[in-house]
């Protein structure tokens, strides 16, 4: 069987990665499933409610729940793509750990790995915006494309999404070759 083609999508926060996976959607010629990483932590029961925040214990069980959610969520893009499903991932690679994982799980898949950028005051623009925890792409920020390595690299401060979903659809036709993954499991390893 064919395995799947995966378009990585890596950025923080806010950085616009969702809105061009859905414009990819619309212009790929064949179907592509948006596997969205954080749509795995929404499926959590909503905690305590407190109006401080989480509780100590809310925050205990979701330390101990996330490393687990995280892997599984990557052994899933490997066994959907293994199926010849087409995936267009959506993630946040904020952990060495979670980069790792992911280079090692995928390495023998054709993935075009993608860097999504955008400027920092942007971010936290759009953060306030969209009314998101006020912080979180300022956390992630230099901690997200720490690693320095991808086949093709977008900004969505100065391209509109379509214009990004255009730039890795071109990039696609030569996923075969791309070889960001590998640099980096070498680099890992």
């Amino acid at each position: 069987m064919t395995k799947g083609n995966i378009i990585f999508l890596n950025g923080t926060s806010s950085s616009g990665k969702t809105v061009i996976a859905k414009a990819l959607q619309q212009i790929l010629d064949e179907p592509y499933l948006h596997y969205a990483v954080d749509s795995f932590l929404d499926m959590l029961p909503s905690m305590s409610g407190s109006p401080d925040g989480f509780s100590e214990e809310d925050v205990e069980t979701l330390e101990s729940l996330l490393p687990k959610i995280i892997s599984g969520a990557h052994q899933g893009i490997a066994t959907f793509a293994s199926e010849g499903i087409n995936l267009i991932v959506d993630h946040v690679l904020q952990d060495p750990h979670w980069l790792k994982e992911c280079v090692n799980l995928l390495v023998d898949f054709p993935v075009l790995f993608v860097g999504v950028h955008c400027p920092l005051e942007e971010l936290e623009r759009r953060e306030r915006e969209r009314a998101r925890e006020q912080g979180t792409a300022r956390w992630q920020f230099d901690r997200v494309h720490a690693h320095g390595i991808y086949d093709v690299e977008v900004d969505t401060s100065s391209r509109s999404p379509t214009d990004c979903a255009l730039q890795i659809k071109n990039a696609l036709k030569d996923v075969h070759s791309a070889d960001a993954f590998g640099q980096l499991r070498q680099q890992l390893t």
